[in-house]
């Protein structure tokens, strides 16, 4: 019998301020995070997540991953409040 595991990490970022009282995602982090998750499908030799993202509660977006391969994929990031806290796991992978 296979057992299916599921790989999810939630992680608080600390959120940058913008000139207008925004605030955002830590870009960098939430790549790291990425990195982190997409390893499970092979070496990943880049991550690259928008830049911009506004903490709201319940919002995602999508990051994209480069592999050692040369094939790519998308994993969804999820975020758990507006603090910066955000979590995301191989089903998020696609």
């Amino acid at each position: 019998m296979r057992k299916l595991v599921t790989l999810s990490l939630t992680t608080a970022l600390a959120a940058s301020g913008c000139s207008a009282g925004t605030h955002e995602i830590d870009h960098k982090k939430a790549e790291g995070l990425a990195r982190q998750i997409g390893a499970v499908k092979g070496t990943v030799k880049s991550a690259s997540c928008p830049t911009g993202e506004k903490l709201k509660k319940g919002a995602s977006f999508d990051c994209k991953l480069v592999y050692a391969s040369g094939r790519t994929a998308t994993i969804t990031i999820h975020q758990l409040d507006g603090n910066g806290r955000i979590e995301t796991s191989g089903r998020d992978l696609h």
